[in-house]
């Protein structure tokens, strides 16, 4: 099985990426579904139209995976309530609409896709995005941002589930250069 897979990391500024598992590389971007400051009802409503209008552009996409949110507690004191609420719902949105449009909705947790893409879980958050973007750049993938590499590194551990080589990419074995 080699669905097209859409990797979401969704936040105020959305990291996307899609492809196949057998392709080379896939395609990623990022993008801010309202300006800042928006209201939620803005914020949802843009997203489920981003969804729509990315969907349609690419009717083979099979699977959608999102990046769950941690739970409040283990964000305190790093975000807000608004926050905490604005990735809810969007991952509210993404599992309404890709359940209404008959996709497979996947969810994935941070720890556990930074385990396969890094190698580690135990690295904070900011150290994570630049090896994220790293890990990216020595696939041969050039993200636009940090939001686009952790969605890139989303769609790389949904895609070593139906192609379990891919897993070797990542593997610390094959990070290691020969002098």
């Amino acid at each position: 099985m080699d669905p097209r897979i859409l990797a979401l990391d969704l936040a105020s500024r959305t990291g996307w990426a899609c492809g196949n598992p057998s392709e080379d590389r896939p395609r990623s971007g990022s993008v801010r579904f309202a300006r800042q400051g928006a209201s939620l009802g803005t914020v949802y409503s843009a997203c489920r139209q981003w969804l729509a209008d990315f969907l349609t552009a690419n009717p083979d996409v099979r699977l959608i995976v999102f990046e769950a949110p941690m739970a409040p507690q283990h964000m305190a004191g790093f975000t807000t309530a608004h926050i905490i609420r604005v990735l809810i719902g969007l991952c509210a949105v993404v599992e309404e609409f890709g359940h209404s449009g008959g996709y497979d909705v996947r969810k994935a947790k941070v720890s556990e896709v930074r385990e396969h893409f890094l190698g580690t879980n135990r690295i904070k958050r900011k150290e994570a995005k630049s090896a994220t973007i790293d890990a990216c750049n020595r696939l041969g993938w050039a993200p636009c941002d940090d939001n686009a590499a952790d969605a890139l590194a989303l769609w790389h551990y949904q895609a070593s589930v139906f192609d379990p080589k891919l897993a070797l990419q990542t593997s610390p074995l094959f990070r290691r250069r020969i002098a």
